[in-house]
């Protein structure tokens, strides 16, 4: 009895690292598939990066021309004029809505006088610099979690392959869901699958700042003259 619960419980463990490690295959397999926003959308998708942990396509950074169609903002220093920067903060935090963001910016052009353009078009600047500089911190961070959940997966591997090696064996006195190693590999398997759900929400943090560099890109544009 002690050894089929033994290898009932193990089958458990075997499926449940079957479903873990293959819906992570899975979602390597449809990098190619998805799409991260029209904003962030360039001729051709950056290479494959392997600790690329989304199903959406990864796009290092965000191409200028796909949400800008102003003036340049090359080597447009916008960190000179303290209103301009202070707005920039306030209209790229996500706590501020785009609703509160879009009447702050007309307030901004209305009062900009006869250099409007000029202003508005720093004040995209520092926008497109701040979401930016954002997003590619979001996406360090999944490539570090993508990294660590790789490394994660090897050890579950590792760990359920050598209690593959003696199903049968269980020290005297010790129940078979008391074994440590059994319990390494099922508390390992919890982190790993946490990790994938949390996966689903995280992976949507580069798309929303995508959209509000987007809408703001547009809201800045309908001021200019």
């Amino acid at each position: 009895m002690l050894v089929s619960y033994r290898t009932a419980g193990r089958r458990r463990l075997a499926a449940a690292l079957a479903f873990a490690l293959g819906t992570t295959a899975a979602a390597a397999q449809e990098t190619g598939a998805g799409a991260q926003g029209e904003a962030a959308r360039p001729a051709a998708a950056a290479p494959a990066n392997k600790d690329w942990p989304c199903k959406q396509i990864l796009v290092e950074e965000i191409s200028l021309p796909t949400v800008w169609s102003g003036p340049p903002i090359e080597n447009v220093e916008w960190r000179k004029d303290e209103r301009t920067t202070d707005l920039v903060t306030l209209i790229s935090a996500r706590r501020t809505t785009l609703e509160a963001a879009q009447k702050a910016i007309e307030e901004f052009a209305a009062a900009a006088g006869a250099d409007k353009n000029a202003r508005l078009t720093a004040l995209f600047a520092g926008v497109f610099e701040t979401l930016n500089s954002e997003r590619g911190h979001i996406i360090d961070g999944l490539t570090r979690f993508g990294r660590k959940q790789k490394a994660l997966a090897t050890r579950i591997r590792a760990e359920n392959s050598e209690l593959q090696k003696n199903p049968t064996e269980t020290p005297p006195g010790v129940e078979p869901a008391d074994d440590p190693a059994t319990q390494k590999l099922q508390l390992d398997l919890r982190i790993f699958d946490e990790g994938r759900k949390s996966l689903s929400f995280a992976c949507e943090a580069p798309t929303l700042v995508e959209q509000r560099l987007f809408a703001l890109a547009r809201a800045i544009q309908n001021e200019m003259e």
